[in-house]
């Protein structure tokens, strides 16, 4: 060490460690309101398609060969969008074992969860649930299991944000499957793709406003 370099204090550790930890924090959490934004389009505007498709605006119906299609589209793009993000967000972190095996359970887990209520709805019909029924159970089903996950991601990684918006939506599962249809997907559409839009909103002045806590701190 050089004669002219001086051992940090504690204080100034613990300070030079909390701006890192910032740092990885705003790293990590960058693309949050884009991932979330993706998936509040992708709940509203499907969830409205598949509404208009079910007589829900009168004098106007879209064909639900196309809202089935768009819907699946969406959610298809919200979740390619969160993997590109996801993995893009980790880039130049080296994550320890056990985060790493975190991330990728819980990953996992989301195909996993998402395949047994297609299968669970299929065995119902099977042992004589009328299958018109499947317009209620999927949509509250997968909003229901959405939000379970959101509540362990908020958990798993101390984020406040995450276990409201997944209590709010097993809220909204719960209330869309006692509203007759098709005024259900209106539920769905405004109060799960609306609370994560407004979520997006929210971390992204959050996210704007750490960064220029880190930028503050480290030229302070």
């Amino acid at each position: 060490m050089a004669d002219d370099e001086e051992a940090l204090t504690p204080a100034e550790m613990l300070a030079l460690l909390e701006s890192q930890q910032r740092r990885v924090e705003g790293k990590l959490g960058r693309f949050v309101p884009a991932i979330l934004f993706g998936w509040g389009v992708a709940w509203s505007v499907g969830f409205i398609g598949l509404w208009l498709a079910d007589g829900g605006a009168a004098g106007f119906v879209l064909p639900f060969e196309v809202a089935a299609p768009l819907f699946a589209g969406l959610l298809l793009a919200a979740g390619a969008l969160s993997t590109v993000l996801g993995i893009r967000s980790g880039r130049g972190l080296r994550p320890s074992k056990e985060s790493a095996f975190t991330g990728m359970a819980y990953g996992n887990l989301w195909w996993l969860g998402s395949l047994g209520v297609v299968v669970i709805g299929q065995a119902l019909v099977a042992r004589g649930m009328p299958a018109d029924l499947l317009r209620v159970y999927y949509p509250s089903a997968f909003i229901l299991f959405s939000g379970v996950m959101y509540v362990a991601a908020g958990l798993l990684w101390r984020a406040q944000p995450m276990v409201l918006l997944g209590g709010w939506s097993i809220v909204v599962a719960a209330v869309a499957a006692l509203v007759p249809p098709p005024t259900h997907y209106l539920v769905c559409a405004i109060g799960g793709g609306g609370a994560y839009l407004l979520v997006a909103v929210w971390t992204l002045w959050w996210s704007r406003r750490a960064r220029r806590g880190v930028v503050e701190a480290t030229h302070g």
